[in-house]
């Protein structure tokens, strides 16, 4: 845990002590001595001895191979002449033996790995040893010792919920979407949102208010709710609104109401569901009094709480089986067994209840047995309605197994980060933090574990694009530039000439807009490097800094890739993009790299065994990129490699994982919703046949084996991962730099 969470630098000051105390000899720092000499263009994580011909490298750099060549032939370079290197990593070697004798021989330099398993058995070998890790490494380990502060560890690999595979169907059975369904609770929770106004009272919300309110009781709406709601508010102010449904707005100060006769209308409707409540909580009150003995009737009111609170639970824990039960009534001995558990814990978590608390849980337990074994007609009828809200819930991905289960998958992600999306991210540096998309979405990713990939290909595509864009720049906007207004930069159609003159023109608040264009591109790499075909390194060292990359070179990307079969891709991508805009040889390069990019992120899948039955995520090694024409020209590779897709949407981050509620929200959400009129009131939303569609698939999944249920899980995820035709309610924008906020609604 210790080598997980140091730094750089303490793990290179414990690595240097760790190994001089083990081996009895002293070694000094070669970097970081600025004599004007070669050292001081060493890396200060490099040791030699008093002899300079034995060295120790001390890194946490995952990439170990490129790293020890290259430390050998720099050392060669400024004239040292190395015998043996000592490579200390903190990441566990694979093969350990073999990578030693490979690069032994390759760079004629005694090689020995000395990786974290290594670290692991010889750190409490010596007083020494033990002061170096806790000088080093244990104040690294502080936050085990905050409460509530470790990561809960990773669920089960064999962990399976069919409610997951139940969701995945439903997602890749829809792939046109939802829009009347997410239209019509649309409608439901602004009506829902503004059931408090009253203009004879002076009482009013805004627009801000209003998705405030929405967003807290249902958190996964935010993924579609923002879009819609200013239409829908327009529908809903219509007097032409024919289901008497009217929102009445203030222009003057842009405040919403409900109007007498829509409150007295929804009044009307409401009465229906209320009523079913209150006279489901009237049979639970009734059962409560014919079983009770010694205990007070004043426990009744109590009791019933206790009821509507454990159904609640049951729906955010297993929605699936209660409206397996409502339907057919095969989960009943499950569902109450775990109904009694909860009633335990209802019971126990309540400091209020301690006084009465074994009376409580008896009640508790056999008034709601009544409902599983012998409910009344009431009690079917409100199960129902919740079930189907439940059901809808589950639709808009509003359920905590299934947040769970994409936060689960997101932290295995091995993600190759296209130039789109590289070009992208940088044309958000002016842009507020919150409409950062591209970088917000790399820190979501980075925050759930997942391993963001920078390869050598994409710096130099980069750097080329950089390019370009300062030369189109200096051949027709430099001379132009004092006479460029909004307007015109709407039409310009390159994204980062586009987003420096917004930062220009129209800068956000407490940001210094780019004093020209050469500033803004020194922003990320230097200006006269990258014009100069020098900035490659730069600008990899910025991108790796800024957004937590781990970097990859073209050898290691060629590890296990035939390149025989880049070749044949290469071509196919070069004869269906047939750019006469771009020199031949340019499209060949960018071909060779974007080949090279499919087949090893197939040849990583087999070296990680991502493909192995017993995978419950699926595959994890991804190209994130947006480009539909090598997706075209691999086709004959996809089919070849079982039809299993190597690039991922970013549709897919974006409303999975980016605009995804937490499961704490979620969870907040089941308290909001099922206790109230609004958890009956959204199940109207439902279509009967859709609920029954949805409950047959529950009990074709609860008849098959855990095992295979896991089966059909990674299955359906990786179909979802690489779906291009999957309509999205929430689709990806990229950058906003394309018009600022402030610009443009």
């Amino acid at each position: 845990m210790a080598l997980e969470h140091v730094d750089t630098g303490d793990f290179e000051r414990f690595g240097q002590a760790l190994y001089a105390e083990l081996m009895g000899r002293e070694f000094v720092p070669l970097g970081g001595m600025h004599d004007g000499g070669a050292e001081g263009y060493l890396e200060p994580e490099l040791f030699g001895d008093n002899e300079a011909h034995h060295f120790v490298q001390v890194s946490k750099q995952r990439t170990y191979r490129a790293k020890i060549r290259g430390t050998v032939n720099r050392l060669r370079q400024y004239g040292r002449h190395p015998l043996s290197l000592a490579y200390i990593t903190s990441v566990a070697v694979p093969d350990l033996d073999s990578e030693e004798e490979l690069l032994s021989d390759e760079l004629n330099c005694r090689i020995r790995i000395r990786d974290a398993r290594y670290i692991e058995t010889q750190v409490n070998r010596s007083d020494a040893t033990i002061a170096a890790f806790n000088a080093y490494l244990r104040p690294h380990l502080n936050y085990l010792f905050e409460p509530g502060a470790a990561e809960v560890a990773p669920r089960s690999s064999s962990y399976v919920d069919r409610t997951l595979a139940v969701f995945l169907r439903q997602e890749i059975e829809h792939r046109r979407g939802r829009t009347d369904l997410l239209e019509s609770v649309a409608d439901s929770l602004i009506i829902w949102s503004l059931s408090d106004t009253d203009p004879d009272l002076g009482k009013f919300m805004n627009r801000t208010q209003m998705l405030s309110k929405i967003e807290q009781a249902l958190p996964s709406s935010r993924h579609y709710i923002r879009g819609v709601l200013d239409s829908r508010l327009e529908r809903l102010r219509r007097k032409s609104n024919t289901d008497g449904r009217q929102v009445r707005y203030y222009s003057s100060n842009g405040q919403y109401c409900l109007p007498f006769e829509t409150r007295e209308l929804i009044a009307a409707e409401n009465i229906e569901d209320d009523s079913l409540r209150v006279a489901v909580n009237a049979v639970l009150e009734r059962r409560c009094r014919k079983v009770l003995e010694d205990e007070d009737a004043a426990l009744i009111p109590q009791v019933v709480a206790i009821c509507q609170d454990v159904l609640q639970r049951l729906f955010e824990q297993q929605g699936l089986q209660v409206a397996q039960f409502v339907t057919d009534g095969d989960q009943d001995d499950e569902l109450y067994a775990n109904a009694a558990a909860l009633i335990t814990e209802a019971v126990d978590v309540n400091i209020g209840l301690v006084e009465n608390a074994t009376s409580l849980r008896r009640l508790s337990t056999r008034v709601l047995r009544g409902t599983f074994y012998g409910g009344t007609n009431e009690e079917r009828r409100y199960l129902e309605k919740l079930s189907k809200t439940y059901v809808l819930l589950l639709m808009l991905r509003n359920e905590p197994k299934v947040v769970e289960y994409f936060k689960s998958i997101s932290s295995k992600f091995n993600l190759y980060i296209g130039t789109d999306f590289l070009v992208r991210a940088l044309s958000e540096h002016f842009l507020d933090e919150e409409n950062q998309t591209t970088r917000n979405l790399f820190k979501i990713l980075k925050k759930a574990g997942a391993k963001l990939i920078l390869t050598e290909k994409a710096v130099e595509e980069l750097a080329t694009h950089l390019r370009a864009q300062i030369f189109e720049f200096e051949s027709v906007y430099m001379h132009i530039e004092q006479r460029m207004t909004l307007e015109m930069v709407e039409y310009i159609d390159r994204i980062l000439i586009r987003s420096y003159f917004y930062a220009r023109l129209a800068p956000i608040s407490d940001t210094k807009p780019p004093a020209g264009f050469r500033s803004y591109i020194e922003n990320f790499a230097s200006f006269a490097a990258i014009r100069n075909e020098t900035g490659d390194n730069e600008l990899a060292r910025y991108l790796i800094t800024k957004f937590g990359f781990d970097y990859e070179s073209a050898e290691e990307m060629r590890d296990g890739v035939d390149s025989s079969e880049i070749a044949t891709l290469a071509a196919d991508i070069v004869a269906i993009r047939a750019d006469h805009s771009k020199k031949a040889e340019t499209l060949e390069i960018l071909a060779e790299n974007d080949a090279l990019q499919v087949y090893a992120i197939y040849a990583k899948r087999r070296r990680h065994k991502e493909g192995i039955p017993s995978n419950p995520f699926g595959y994890q090694t991804w190209w994130l990129t947006q480009d539909s024409k090598v997706r075209r020209a691999a086709a004959p590779v996809i089919a070849k490699q079982g039809g299993h897709r190597f690039m991922m949407r970013p549709e897919f981050l974006i409303n999975f994982i980016f605009l995804a509620p937490s499961a704490a929200e979620v969870s907040a959400s089941y308290k909001t919703i099922f206790p109230s009129v609004l958890g009956v009131r959204l199940s109207n939303r439902v279509a009967d046949r859709t609920f029954r569609n949805i409950v047959r698939q529950a009990n074709e999944m609860w008849s098959v084996d855990e095992e295979r249920a896991g089966a059909i899980i990674a299955d359906l995820t990786d179909k979802l991962k690489g779906d291009t035709l999957k309509v999205y309610e929430t689709e990806w924008q990229g950058s906003l730099g394309y018009l600022p906020p402030n610009v443009s609604d």
